[in-house]
């Protein structure tokens, strides 16, 4: 049987950190490793430690790069950034290009859309600005800019929600659509051992008999701590030993100090600033909270989660529809912004904890989102679209 052929690959991204970096970082890292020769164009404006060490990476393993300097928010440096696009691309010569969030993904399909590349064109949005449902003149821009460029070139969406989203509003067409999971690093996160746990609860000053519960994600309107903060406070009013490790994406954030001073649950609150390394942070941790409105699909923080065998709360916003129906053992949800549905989830998970009943969570991230499964299944999206 031939094998298919080594394919030059060409990876887009803007953001420098979080969830879509990490889906970047690991997609390049599982490329290289399935002997594939792989390119990246990047920018260091929302940048970080791990950024830099994929660069150093891929250059290492003889991969050009180009630092495309754009942030998130359009602006008149995106023509240079083209220009800082295109000469890699004459460079590189790649057999394929894929784009990473909405910035990259409008940088490569409106040259797509005008001819200007005859490269086959992938994009994986990581979510839609429209999915948010907030109206206004942004949520009409992004989304029909995304409807403009719908069929150039093919779509990666991550769960059924997004892939619904993408031709019921913005037009996609079945045809330039693939659904693929994000995946986790699952010989990466792992469950801890006692010892692991009280070993980084003493690192973060954290008592070793408390019940704690973790999110991730900085104040906005997506990620939604106001209804966690305020769902946790009858619960932290009913037990003092529970408390709450906020792993931020950035900086430390007073505005979530001021909230939760307002509300009297300071106290229990532990503020985490952004780290390269998560682990030591699940691995303190009891259960895992997300109160997203809207997710692109399982977000990466609860699939790692998942991977350390965490028991989860979480909403059913848009992208995260089917999380309740998903065979997880342990898993307890509420609709969007439903305080009180998401108290009486997090008290149940509580009290779940005393049961000492074992969970299938790992084990579900082992057989659905494996970096083999979810990565190699965009491999196979690649080379499907190539004329051998």
């Amino acid at each position: 049987m031939t094998q298919p052929r080594k394919l030059r690959i060409l990876l887009v991204s803007e953001p420098g950190w979080t969830g879509v970096f990490r889906h970047v970082e690991g997609l390049a890292d599982f490329l290289h490793t399935a002997g594939q020769q792989v390119a990246l164009a990047y920018s260091d404006v929302r940048g970080s430690e791990g950024l830099t060490k994929l660069v150093e990476r891929v250059i290492s393993r003889g991969g050009p790069v180009r630092n495309l300097r754009i942030s998130h928010a359009p602006q008149l440096g995106d023509l240079r950034a083209w220009t800082r696009l295109h000469s890699l691309i004459q460079e590189f010569q790649p057999d394929v290009i894929h784009a990473h969030s909405s910035k990259a993904g409008a940088l490569t399909r409106l040259p797509g859309l005008l001819h200007l590349i005859k490269t086959p064109l992938f994009y994986t949005p990581n979510a839609y600005y429209g999915m948010a449902r907030q109206g206004g003149i942004a949520d009409f821009v992004f989304t029909s800019i995304e409807r403009l460029l719908a069929n150039v070139g093919y779509t990666i969406n991550i769960s059924k929600d997004e892939s619904t989203f993408a031709r019921n509003i913005l037009g996609l067409r079945p045809e330039h659509q693939f659904i693929i999971h994000n995946p986790v690093q699952i010989d990466f996160f792992k469950p801890a051992s006692q010892e692991q746990k009280l070993q980084a609860r003493k690192k973060l000053g954290i008592p070793e008999d408390s019940i704690l519960l973790g999110t991730a994600g900085r104040l906005c309107f997506e990620k939604d701590p106001e209804t966690l903060y305020q769902s946790l406070q009858p619960v932290f009013r009913k037990n003092p030993k529970i408390r709450l490790l906020h792993m931020i994406s950035g900086d430390a954030d007073p505005r979530l100090e001021a909230l939760a001073k307002r509300l009297g649950i300071l106290e229990q609150i532990h503020l985490l600033p952004y780290q390269e390394d998560l682990r030591p942070a699940y691995h303190t941790l009891d259960g895992f909270l997300m109160t997203s409105r809207y997710e692109a699909g399982w977000p990466i923080v609860i699939l790692e989660a998942l991977a350390c065998g965490l028991p989860l709360v979480s909403s059913t916003g848009p992208g995260m529809s089917d999380i309740g129906q998903g065979g997880l053992s342990h898993c307890w949800t509420a609709a969007v912004g439903d305080v009180k549905g998401f108290t009486h989830a997090i008290s149940a998970l509580v009290t779940d904890l005393t049961q000492g009943r074992p969970n299938n969570h790992r084990e579900i991230a082992e057989t659905r989102f494996s970096p083999e499964r979810c990565y190699g299944a965009i491999l196979k999206a690649y080379q499907s679209q190539l004329i051998s």
